[in-house]
């Protein structure tokens, strides 16, 4: 019995399959972990510049009804509170800052990579502000010389646009599309049946 013993082959462990991981599964999931954090920084920066062209696009509009309200409040005194588009990177604003009656110019930068332009509906030609510059300025009723569209423009994320329209009333409108007047309009039939629904009074 004791030499049985001594006798039999010594088995050795075998080994689990839990033991541990390969070098080729730990770089498979470095490789996911990768994918999955450039995917997300990239929608970040996407947000980010959306975010970045909102705030710029509400900006440009609230400057445009300060100047507006500026106007009626002064009622045109010391001269017409406007905002000026004379680049394609910033525009001036000018307003009664302080509330003592003295206009005074600002330059309002847009946020990198943002630039404007616009077009003097109905005509849909887009215009560089560098180039040739407009000034959109508010009479003492709170109403501008002529409607202008103006386009802001986030290059880096893939052409991403918004529009603000300053109308001739003096309204402001965000993210609209103006189209011009119909040149010839197509008359509508007006022929009425004098008989058609009458009844007979006999």
């Amino acid at each position: 019995m004791c030499n049985e013993t001594m006798n039999s082959p010594i088995k050795s462990p075998k080994l689990s399959s839990h033991a541990g991981i390969s070098m080729l599964e730990i770089l498979i999931v470095f490789a996911l972990i990768a994918i999955v954090s450039t995917v997300a920084l990239i929608n970040f920066q996407n947000s980010n510049r959306n975010f970045n062209l909102a705030g710029a696009t509400r900006t440009f509009s609230s400057y445009l009804e300060k100047a507006r309200v500026d106007s009626i409040r002064r009622h045109g005194a010391g001269g017409n509170a406007s905002v000026v588009l004379n680049s394609a990177t910033s525009y001036t604003v000018n307003i009664d800052f302080s509330g003592m009656g003295t206009m005074t110019a600002r330059t309002i930068n847009l946020p990198v990579g943002t630039t404007l332009a616009y077009t003097l509906p109905p005509a849909t030609a887009s215009i560089d502000p560098g180039t040739t510059p407009v000034t959109i300025a508010y009479d003492w009723r709170g109403r501008s010389t002529s409607t202008v569209s103006v386009t802001l423009t986030d290059a880096m994320a893939a052409g991403t646009s918004s529009n603000v329209i300053a109308g001739f009333a003096g309204d402001v409108s965000t993210d609209t599309t103006v189209t011009g007047p119909v040149t010839n309009p197509t008359p509508q039939n007006t022929t009425v049946s004098i008989t058609t629904g009458i009844k007979s009074m006999h």
